[in-house]
């Protein structure tokens, strides 16, 4: 028979749906935003155009035999989309885009757990630092047509809300792989997936199965052994594409020209500036934006607060781990320890696998579980901290509250900047076109390529524009 809840278990509920119903908020408005956006010039017409003619299985095949990456499925999930949009391009993949953000703050939400008034109370912070990252506005203004980089942060943060679960069931373990398989052949950070299950498992957490875990060990040695021994498809080379080194961006010819031959050193370079950014907001794709402010006094707002606001998190977690360091070192873990072992697990193995190059982007799922981890550090401050240092603990917040609440802002700003900016590359499209070098030879290239500037000059125009004077705040450096 049911028993009837308690009255502590009714307020448990009360405030976790207060919780869910600031996420749906914060959902909402963003979800406003990105519906001002339109399909991009760059990536996302290109990317149309090449999935046109051919047939979801000739797609899947083709991205077979790339060099370099090796992301079948996200091709397959464009082709299929834009199979089933029937010509509505911007309900499906625009409508799509909004789902997503919803899922990944539904779940972040999830994984945090809010029992308490407390709780539900840091729920706003959490949420602050995942969208107000600098990780977290590339991720959502993607070029491709589907944000690939947002699916596998969603896929991260869904694998831990799997294995936060009391126990295992087999159609966790079955979901729990089919997230890996999917994540791992739509971008190459899809093995974070596993990553989170791993870690996930060692710190005491049994919703997902050892064999579970076993099974997902094993598809990634079977992914890195066909990647490489099969299909040869490699990693980038320095070739591939312009990164920032130091306080500049450095093109492919430079880049073979200081590294080649010792491009560890531009790997451990890139592999210790992911880990800085996602910590302490800079440098920001491998450039030292903020250091370079300092040496020529020309600070700017965005900056300066962006790098104040990720320390002071930073510095929040440091907390925590001091904290614990004794139950750690005895492995007496709880909710909070698991959580935060966790992020640091993601951070390590995503700074690892962007060796290649830096973006902010790639980083996007390490910005996600920051959130979540000073979730649980500002959580066990407030319960340990607070009353004995009050004049300490409101400093901390004011700056905690007040730089991510500005970071959030900046970067609603910005997307819509961002929305009249793609609208003008509709304007002169043809010459994008004749640049690229892309013919329309069919009557169906003709077709997308109208109705795409159809969808953002007429059908969708460019929305209200804010004021140009709160520019010089937002400089956001993407």
């Amino acid at each position: 028979m049911t028993q009837p809840f308690t009255e502590a278990q009714a307020g448990d509920r009360r405030w976790t749906w207060v919780a869910y119903a600031y996420a749906l908020l914060v959902a909402g408005v963003l979800g406003y935003f990105l519906v001002g956006l339109v399909i991009q010039v760059s990536d996302s017409f290109g990317n149309l155009l090449a999935i046109q003619e051919p047939t979801l299985g000739q797609v899947l095949r083709d991205q077979l035999s790339q060099r370099g990456y090796l992301r079948p499925l996200l091709w397959g999930q464009i082709k299929a989309i834009y199979e089933l949009s029937a010509g509505d391009y911007f309900l499906w993949f625009r409508g799509i885009h909004v789902l997503q953000v919803a899922a990944l703050i539904g779940l972040c939400v999830a994984v945090m757990r809010p029992r308490s008034a407390l709780d539900a109370a840091l729920v706003p912070l959490a949420l602050a630092v995942v969208v107000g990252a600098h990780t977290f506005a590339p991720m959502v203004r993607e070029a491709f047509p589907i944000n690939s980089f947002l699916t596998i942060a969603i896929t991260c943060v869904a694998t831990m809300a799997l294995a936060q679960r009391p126990h295992p069931r087999w159609y966790v373990d079955a979901f729990a792989i089919a997230l890996l398989a999917g994540s791992i052949l739509t971008v190459e950070s899809g093995v974070l997936v596993w990553v989170v299950a791993v870690v996930a498992y060692v710190v005491g957490m049994r919703g997902i199965s050892r064999n579970a875990v076993i099974a997902m060990t094993l598809c990634v040695a079977a992914y890195m052994l066909i990647r490489m021994l099969v299909l040869n498809v490699g990693s980038p080379s320095l070739a591939e594409r312009a990164s920032g080194f130091g306080f500049s961006i450095l093109e492919p010819a430079d880049l073979i020209r200081r590294f080649g031959g010792r491009a560890w050193v531009f790997y451990a370079y890139n592999v210790m500036s992911s880990i800085a950014t996602v910590l302490f907001a800079e440098p920001k794709g491998g450039v030292w934006r903020f250091a370079w402010e300092l040496t020529t006094g020309t600070v700017h707002p965005w900056t300066l607060v962006s790098v104040m606001s990720s320390t002071a998190a930073t510095m929040m977690i440091g907390w925590f781990v001091w904290s614990r360091r004794a139950a750690i070192r005895r492995w007496r873990l709880d909710e909070a320890d698991r959580l935060v072992i966790v992020f640091a697990g993601i951070l390590l193995a995503n700074a690892a696998i962007s060796f290649p190059y830096t973006k902010n982007v790639i980083m996007s799922p390490s910005g996600v579980f920051l959130g979540l981890a000073v979730y649980a550090a500002s959580r066990a401050w407030l319960q340990t901290i607070a009353q004995r240092h009050a004049a300490i603990t409101m400093v901390v917040f004011a700056v905690l509250t007040c730089g991510w609440a500005f970071r959030v802002a900046g970067n609603h700003y910005n997307l819509r900047w961002t929305a009249a900016e793609q609208r003008a590359e509709w304007v002169t499209v043809d010459s994008w076109l004749d640049r690229q070098h892309i013919a329309l030879p069919t009557a169906d290239a003709r077709a997308l390529h109208d109705a795409l500037r159809r969808d953002a000059l007429v059908n969708h125009p460019t929305p209200f524009q804010p004021s140009t004077r709160w520019m010089a705040w937002f400089d956001i450096d993407w």
